[in-house]
């Protein structure tokens, strides 16, 4: 059975699971309504008092009735105050709970970051022990890997997948999920202990300080170090349009979920047309199709994912912004993103940008954790604390959307027949249908922002296919 949803973030230091905030949403409407009845009953008390009733010479029963409001009255005033206190006391445990996350994700960067600056320090002296076979190993296999054909290499890419799913089971904990976020945040300090630099001076640059350098530089490395064995090397990019189709509006994030392009294409554009308003757009992206490191046809690969995290021009972000250009997507043209895994990505980098009027972001399970998305831009982000593709993306150091967690395969047996098995699609859009049924505010107020006022739209969709340029 799949674990709770918890929803935090958005500027608010609240973190609780989804039924939390249903019953605290529910207290107030009961609250509410208990208000109301309250008034009634203090309009009749005034109107009919004691003494009118002795005037009159009313029934016993009448002055009984007096009393049983009075009686009323003082019991929905106390349950009232109950009420008020119960759902101040929900809310304080939702603010200290996140405030005790925040701490806890702190702390474990912290220790994470001075670990491998140890590391970084004591490299040197095990790879002076390790050094005969150490080269032995890597000249054997970076020769063997430079003799491969281009086809050969790519077969060796695709071969990936299979070690993941025969793995599955392990990657999915989410101990090791995090361990792996953390691991990624302080390649850079396992830098800085190689070029000892001093330990002030290295949290000072690093991501516990100013931010100068992190994930971004350590994938950079990565990707200049790959490229000299031929690998992780961009490309130019093509992109192919279909014929256009009508549809209907996409108003919940379980609809947008469904969006997103499987198959060839990798993106999808619906553009809203109404009456005396300028046209909208809404861009759906898809996630990665090709795991190879050595690119081929598919821009939506490993070079593209390592460009991305690196902050640099990746081929996907290209041919996404290509097909934005052909479907007439202009600077001042409102556009919502939506996208998933590497899409994702693309997505949070399009929309911080500054290049295009965003009005919203989704993501679902990408790593764009370290995307300095801008407050402004309403951004929910979806992710399955067992999926370790998102945790590639660091910890959410550079940006605060709402974010809406919840564990896939909690009490459940993991699924081994597909790789990286919390992070599949189908999975993503059952999780997006529960944050819809949450009703939390935050989301509702990220919905509304996503979602246009006019009415009577009509809607024509276009799906994109990019395709690399070979050298």
């Amino acid at each position: 059975m799949s674990g709770d949803l918890i929803i935090g973030g958005g500027g608010s230091t609240a973190v609780a699971t989804a039924e939390l905030f249903s019953r605290a949403r529910d207290l107030a409407m009961i609250g509410v309504r208990l208000h109301d009845c309250l008034a009634e009953l203090s309009a009749v008390d005034r109107g009919v008092t004691a003494g009118m009733l002795r005037d009159a010479d009313a029934p016993l029963s009448a002055a009984s009735a007096e009393r049983d409001i009075r009686d009323a009255i003082a019991t929905i005033g106390a349950t009232r105050s109950r009420l008020e206190h119960l759902g101040t006391a929900l809310e304080l445990s939702a603010e200290r709970y996140g405030e005790a996350e925040d701490a806890l994700h702190r702390l474990g960067q912290q220790v994470a970051a001075g670990a491998g600056y140890l590391f970084g320090l004591a490299l040197p002296t095990i790879a002076l022990v390790l050094l005969p076979a150490a080269v032995g190993f890597l000249g054997g296999a970076a020769s063997g890997y430079a003799l491969l054909s281009a086809e050969s290499r790519r077969a060796l890419g695709a071969a990936l997948p299979v070690w993941f799913r025969r793995n599955s089971r392990a990657l999915s904990d989410p101990g090791v999920v995090e361990a792996v976020r953390l691991s990624v945040m302080s390649a850079d300090d396992v830098g800085a202990g190689v070029l000892r630099i001093p330990p002030d001076l290295a949290r000072l640059v690093g991501d516990e300080g100013l931010g100068l350098v992190g994930l971004g530089t350590s994938a950079s490395v990565a990707r200049g170090a790959a490229g000299r064995l031929g690998a992780l090397r961009e490309t130019g990019v093509t992109v192919e349009r279909a014929l256009p189709v009508v549809a209907s509006p996409a108003v919940t994030f379980a609809e947008r979920a469904a969006r997103i392009p499987e198959g060839d294409a990798q993106v999808r554009i619906d553009r809203y047309r109404s009456a005396g308003e300028a046209d909208r757009f809404e861009v759906y992206i898809g996630g990665t199709r090709d795991f190879s490191v050595v690119a081929g046809t598919e821009p939506w690969d490993m070079t593209s994912n390592v460009a991305g995290i690196a902050g640099q021009d990746a081929g996907s972000s290209r041919a996404v912004r290509e097909a934005m250009a052909a479907a007439g997507v202009s600077a001042a043209s409102p556009v919502v993103f939506t996208g998933y895994s590497q899409g994702g990505l693309v997505a949070a980098q399009i929309a911080a940008s500054g290049d295009y009027n965003a009005g919203g972001l989704f993501t679902l399970g990408a790593p764009a954790a370290q995307v300095a998305v801008p407050t402004s831009v309403p951004w929910l982000a979806v992710e399955h604390t067992d999926d370790i593709v998102p945790a590639l993306g660091g910890t959410w150091a550079s940006a605060d959307p709402v974010l809406a967690r919840r564990e896939l395969f909690a009490g459940a047996p993991v699924d081994t027949s597909v790789a990286f098995p919390a992070h599949q699609l189908s999975a993503y859009r059952q999780t997006a249908a529960l944050v819809d049924a949450s009703g939390e505010a935050r989301v509702e107020r990220t919905l509304g922002a996503l979602n246009s006022p006019e009415r009577g739209a009509t809607v024509e969709s276009t799906l994109y296919t990019a395709t690399r340029v070979r050298p």
